[in-house]
């Protein structure tokens, strides 16, 4: 891998953070499966003067590992302020090989880049450096990389947060440019559907058989998909079901979801479909078994808020404009605002994630790390 000259000669950050995304991003981490990684960036945690302990979070999910903390006292005293990326990536993320375009850095192809989160790992790596090597005085810092955050926010769901003191924190992890600050993200529920039917001979006696497939599809015609208002989405994505083109098919599993950013209707509506699934059954002569889990709360953080301020504070000083949105994506600050300490996801610069078209800018790194710079240099 040889880097565009414009990153050899003459900006060595940025060298210097293309080559360690490259070396983190070829380390295999796919979710549950982050015990290499997390060694490798607890050392460099520990190098930068940072105490560095492992919470028990793999062990409860079946993980090879728990989330890294790390914790520097400062000198200002005051309340800490916590940073947080997550270690893992998605499917396709073994054998990456980390490509340098011009001013990109690209997955070869057949691989994501990992760029979501290695990035916001790196930006935080790279910008407590500048910021130790720069200033003299700094509050307290949290640092906290978390494992399996794309396996529906795993580490931060089982974290020890007994070990963390912070009340307010920066969760670097949004596929936005650096300047995007996400305010409200949704309540995300899942629902597991269970559907019985009886089955029969389909060509014999059909009659004497319930399809759970039909009940299904009526079930299915009756309910909303998509966008259902303007901040709610719901969907039923897997179906499965069925033995043999010459049965009645007796029993369907389905599994969906509903996201809103009104936690109240969120619920609502997941209990809708509910009813629907049920009521369609008892119609057909069949029954519906629904599941209904929380898999994290949405979250709404105020623009005249500490967290708030001080991030656009820091993005002022970097030239960057503050632009405030909404996500229909959670992040590890989802669980973190619910266990009290006010978060906000922030744009990184990563693009086409989850898929192996990724890549990110290396101007954005680079500012990405400026923007941690100034997040703990900052006074708010």
């Amino acid at each position: 891998m040889l880097l565009n000259e414009k990153y050899t000669n003459g900006n060595s950050l940025a060298a210097e953070m293309v080559d360690e995304f490259c070396a983190l991003a070829r380390i295999d981490a796919e979710s549950g499966r982050e015990g290499e990684l997390s060694n490798v960036v607890a050392a460099k945690l520990e190098d930068l003067g940072l105490e560095v302990a492992r919470d028990d979070a793999g062990r409860r999910f079946g993980g090879e590992t728990g989330n890294v903390i790390g914790r520097l006292p400062g000198q200002m005293g005051g309340e800490p302020i916590l940073l947080c990326a997550h270690l893992d990536r998605v499917a396709p993320g073994c054998g990456i090989q980390p490509v340098v375009l011009g001013d990109r850095i690209v997955s070869s192809g057949d691989t994501v880049l990992a760029a979501d989160d290695i990035v916001g790992v790196v930006a935080i790596l790279a910008g407590m450096r500048l910021a130790l090597a720069e200033c003299v005085d700094l509050p307290p810092i949290e640092v906290v990389f978390t494992v399996s955050e794309e396996n529906g926010l795993a580490g931060a769901k089982h974290m020890d947060y007994s070990a963390v003191r912070s009340k307010t924190g920066y969760v670097l992890d949004a596929a936005r440019p650096v300047g995007t600050v996400v305010l409200r993200s949704p309540t995300h529920i899942g629902l597991e559907v269970a559907i019985h039917g009886r089955a029969a001979h389909a060509g014999i006696n059909p009659e004497e058989g319930i399809s759970a497939l039909q009940i299904a599809a009526d079930s299915l015609m009756r309910i909303p998909f998509g966008k259902v208002d303007d901040h709610t989405t719901a969907n039923m994505g897997v179906v499965k079901g069925g033995h043999a083109t010459n049965i009645v098919c007796e029993h369907v599993d389905l599994s969906g979801e509903v996201r809103s950013l009104d936690h109240p209707r969120a619920l609502r509506l997941a209990e809708e479909l509910a009813e629907c699934f049920r009521k369609t059954a008892a119609a057909h002569g069949g029954s519906a078994e629904v599941s209904i889990s929380i898999h994290y709360p949405g979250y709404r953080i105020d623009s005249d808020s500490q967290v708030a301020l001080r991030v656009q504070s820091a993005l002022s000083r970097l030239g960057r404009s503050t632009v405030f949105e909404s996500s229909m994506g959670g992040s590890d600050a989802n669980m973190f605002n619910s266990h009290g300490i006010e978060s906000v996801c922030l744009g990184v610069g990563f693009e086409q994630v989850h898929s192996c078209r990724e890549s990110v800018a290396i101007s954005e790194l680079v500012v990405a790390a400026g923007l941690v710079r100034q997040l703990v240099a900052s006074e708010g």
